[in-house]
């Protein structure tokens, strides 16, 4: 990391409210300054549903990073875990056009019910310049 730039994490949210949906948002958008996406990690505030229930497609910047159905559990860290080190490493991915879509699916699952639902938060670690 240069003089320039400096190592930013923003999050983003949604609610997952209505049991076996499929969710598309396309509303995230990454800061201007935004120069290269390092990581993400997924979390929730019902961590036992996102994993179990979830899958998503992610794109960034109009490139896709993640397939559509790809499961929630493999980007999400327990709290064993570093905080620095939650964090799914992308390598430096280019912000593009600053667009983040998400198209997130809620799956029936025996091992978490879904009752009230919960909250998908997407947590990015950016490189801004200064």
């Amino acid at each position: 990391m240069d003089q320039n730039t400096k190592e930013t994490r923003i999050s983003f949210s949604f609610p997952v409210n209505k049991a076996a949906q499929l969710y598309t948002i396309t509303t995230l958008e990454l800061p201007k300054h935004t120069k290269l996406i390092k990581g993400l990690q997924l979390l929730s505030d019902y961590p036992n549903k996102l994993y179990y229930r979830g899958s998503q497609r992610i794109e960034i910047g109009g490139e896709e990073i993640f397939p559509d159905d790809f499961q929630s559990k493999l980007l999400m860290a327990s709290l064993s875990v570093a905080p620095r080190e939650r964090f799914f490493d992308l390598g430096a991915v280019l912000p593009g056009d600053l667009s983040v879509k998400v198209r997130f699916q809620d799956t029936e699952h025996r091992n978490a019910d879904f009752e009230q639902g919960y909250t998908v938060s997407l947590v990015m670690l950016i490189q801004e310049a200064v």
